[in-house]
């Protein structure tokens, strides 16, 4: 998911460059739908991962049928270069990998030093001699999205008067996951300051999302609070992004639904164990977001699982850090 967004402000910039071409965009069909309604795109192609061998054969061959000008390869691994050479189109763009280099004819070099995510898929378009451009991430939110989501939270009772803050506490990787009673005391910390807050969570985070429910649920708690936390059922991309945008601040661990919560414009708290913000947070403060990460020596270390067993760099983030920088924002 990621992935995908972090490759709009190119959709936009190509857009921009070539004002009268069209521009057909080629993903898995599982995050093809984060980009409707996009004004700068003519197509996407969607390609079925799980689909039988036939149907992504038969997209293979559309590929080469449709007598592509210009192919850019941003993600640059074997399938894809092979798709990108399969188009037949005169430049084909991708990165200067061994071997499978050879099936570009402009070749983007191997960047000097370590540049954030966006500013890396600039080169592709700097090879063809066009300048980057405004790097925001955006996804389009239709109007009837917009009425969905809006009925949605009112028949959960959200207050759209009150502050709403969501929470995702789910990721991919355990190594990602700040720990669930952090966000449960987050939590705890935003309903005493009249906060609503929104639980979200993906397909297989159910335990996740179960465990800071239970941490947030002491005998003690009142009435109130109850009713001011509340855990959204998984939403598919688009009822997940609609909700979002009517957020006045998100947080989430490193992953692809942190990326979605800036794309639609809502101030976004990413919290980063042992990954590289400076890389995969390539956001504007003056927008709003903000990394979060404590400083410990063995980070980044890029693992799944700790290899020390101690995971400082989630344990030592403090709630009380995080709650600060949320209600910062709610002020603004």
């Amino acid at each position: 998911m990621g992935d995908v967004i972090l490759t709009t402000p190119l959709i936009r910039r190509l857009k921009e460059a070539f004002p009268q071409a069209q521009l057909s965009y080629l993903t898995q069909d599982t995050f093809s739908s984060l980009l409707l309604h996009n004004p700068h795109l003519d197509e996407v192609i969607a390609l079925p991962v799980r689909g039988s061998v036939v149907a992504q054969a038969r997209v293979y061959s559309q590929l080469r049928q449709r007598r592509f000008d210009l192919a850019i390869d941003l993600f640059g691994n074997p399938r894809t270069a092979l798709m990108t050479w399969l188009t037949g189109a005169a430049i084909r763009v991708g990165g200067d990998f061994r071997g499978r280099g050879k099936l570009y004819n402009v070749r983007v070099p191997a960047p000097p030093g370590e540049p954030h995510a966006i500013d890396f898929h600039w080169r592709s378009l700097e090879a063809l001699g066009i300048a980057k451009g405004d790097h925001r991430t955006e996804i389009f939110i239709a109007p009837e999205e917009k009425r969905w989501a809006r009925e949605f939270l009112h028949e959960l009772n959200i207050d759209r008067a009150r502050p709403l803050v969501g929470l995702h506490p789910g990721a991919t990787w355990p190594n990602k996951r700040w720990p669930e009673k952090y966000f449960a005391a987050l939590a705890r910390q935003l309903c005493e300051r009249n906060v609503q807050v929104l639980i979200t969570q993906g397909p297989g985070e159910e335990n996740v999302v179960m465990e800071v429910l239970r941490q947030i649920s002491p005998p003690k708690l009142s009435t109130t609070r109850s009713q001011t936390i509340t855990l959204l059922p998984v939403l598919n991309l688009r009822q997940l992004a609609s909700v979002q945008q009517e957020m006045c601040v998100f947080v989430a661990n490193d992953c692809g639904v942190m990326h979605l919560a800036v794309a639609v414009g809502t101030p976004t708290l990413g919290l980063f164990g042992p990954s590289q913000p400076q890389i995969w947070f390539p956001y504007d403060q003056s927008d709003g977001h903000l990394a979060l990460w404590q400083p410990v020596e063995c980070r980044p270390c890029h693992k799944n699982f700790c290899p020390l067993g101690h995971l400082d760099c989630q344990n030592k983030l403090a709630p009380e850090r995080v709650a600060a920088a949320v209600l910062e924002r709610l002020k603004t």
